[in-house]
């Protein structure tokens, strides 16, 4: 009992310390699941609505797996902490559930768009779209990171959001972050992939159904 209560009051320790922030990111992360369903879930028409709920999806989409990233901030809470039985109890099983929730929701969100894809006949294209996504989205992550440009910015502040974009992007280590934030991000997404749909499809029809294609 006393070993619970001290791994309880660990994790609570670094959750109250971590909370305004992780709180605020996994929001963020949560958005392009809740778009992800209203876009995705129906063969409609692709009209006006349809099309801007498409871009508020792509623009929120890095938010998902740029909690991978959030590990910047580990070494602090490591450092900070009362001891080695903080971080093993504490410090490192939060991050880990930080981290997992992120690359779940992006999982889940391009689950949903792959399934779109295939009910509306460009399940051949799948695969292909799928990278492409991987690719902007670490582009996204990259200027998130580094040039702490935010979803709504695109749209609010256009000039300087394009310059920060071009500044970024055009740096000599650029292209290696992307590349770096690509693997990682398709490595995120193919591991957790593969276990929500070995648990899905173990688990009620309504769940499966999210990992199943429907004519």
């Amino acid at each position: 009992m006393y070993t619970l209560e001290l791994v309880a009051g660990n994790i609570e320790e670094v959750v109250h310390s971590n909370a305004l922030w992780m709180g605020w990111n996994l929001c963020l992360a949560a958005v392009p699941v809740g778009l992800a369903f209203l876009v995705f879930r129906h063969r409609g028409r692709r009209n006006p609505p349809w099309w801007a709920g498409l871009g508020l999806f792509a623009l929120f989409l890095p938010n998902a797996p740029y909690v991978i990233t959030d590990l910047v901030h580990l070494r602090g809470d490591v450092v900070g902490a009362d001891d080695d039985a903080a971080v093993i109890t504490g410090v490192l099983p939060v991050y880990a559930a930080f981290i997992v929730l992120g690359v779940l929701a992006y999982t889940v969100s391009l689950i949903l768009m792959g399934n779109y894809l295939d009910r509306v006949g460009l399940a051949s294209r799948r695969a292909a779209i799928e990278v492409g996504v991987h690719a902007v989205t670490a582009v996204g992550v990259v200027l998130g990171r580094f040039a702490r440009l935010n979803s709504w910015e695109p749209v609010t502040e256009p000039h300087s959001t394009l310059e920060r974009i071009v500044l970024t992007l055009t740096a000599r280590w650029a292209v290696v972050a992307v590349l770096g934030m690509f693997a990682v991000t398709w490595l995120a997404h193919a591991v957790m992939r593969s276990v929500v749909e070995a648990a899905w499809r173990r688990g009620p029809s309504a769940l499966r159904g999210l990992v199943t294609a429907r004519p």
